[in-house]
């Protein structure tokens, strides 16, 4: 039965919601054939998630017992993965009913194709929500688009975080980048230069903002401008472009 493995980094101290992704999880239902499982690992000295996890086969936890970081994390649980296909998923938020296999199906569909993201609400802490305008139309999205639309626009075009690669075009890429935040981001603009993908026109799932998180304090806001996360992803595509000719 093909798999599509979920990858969720976390830490103990900041593991309120995983209970609420995981409630969304098992309810997904698969294109025909399709089976998941869900990869929670843990980064920290101090494990503790496991006990806020069912017993259930389809959750494979583990922890690293050392503190390595979001992008050494999730390499950690894709070398675990057995799936074919590889999504993302934080553990604060959650899909929306469908989301997950909106993700999957186009990557049944087109062999040529290696990714696929899809729309995301935002829901803030008053419980008021919002979703991002879309930037392109559903379909096929050819390789360079996402990092060049980033350069041009200096905004990244949609939340990379719940993207579905194929596993066997992710671990040639080299998996999660070592910068200091949004990982996602700095992966799907450099991944997608050399492959398709597919832009899903649906909500897939829901961003929770909240007051803990890592991505609402200042300190994360400042690493995250150049000439740091924003600046790797312009000088990324700039490289490549030379050095290819493109």
């Amino acid at each position: 039965m093909p798999l599509v493995s979920v990858l969720t980094p976390t830490q103990a101290h900041n593991a309120d919601h995983i209970e609420a992704l995981w409630n969304s999880l098992k309810g997904q239902v698969l294109p025909p054939g399709w089976d998941f499982e869900w990869l929670v690992q843990e980064d920290g000295v101090r494990p503790a998630v496991r006990d806020l996890l069912p017993d259930e086969p389809r959750i494979r936890y583990d922890a690293l017992g050392v503190q390595l970081g979001g992008a050494a994390t999730r390499n950690v649980a894709l070398a675990r993965a057995t799936g074919e296909l590889i999504a993302g998923m934080d553990h604060d938020d959650w899909y929306e009913p469908g989301g997950l296999a909106a993700l999957v199906q186009p990557l049944t569909e087109d062999p040529a194709i290696a990714w696929s993201c899809g729309q995301i609400r935002w829901q803030n802490p008053d419980g008021s929500s919002w979703v991002k305008p879309d930037v392109f139309p559903p379909g096929r999205i050819e390789p360079a688009v996402i990092a060049e639309t980033f350069v041009r626009t200096d905004d990244f075009p949609f939340p990379a975080a719940v993207t579905t690669y194929r596993r066997a075009h992710l671990i040639a890429h080299g998996g999660w980048p070592a910068v200091a935040r949004s990982t996602d981001a700095v992966l799907l603009a450099a991944f997608s230069t050399h492959w398709p993908g597919v832009w899903v026109d649906r909500v897939v799932g829901t961003y929770r903002r909240w007051p803990a998180q890592h991505t609402v304090q200042p300190a994360d806001i400042a690493i995250r401008d150049v000439p740091h996360v924003r600046g790797v992803i312009a000088q990324r595509f700039a490289a490549e472009r030379a050095l290819t000719g493109g």
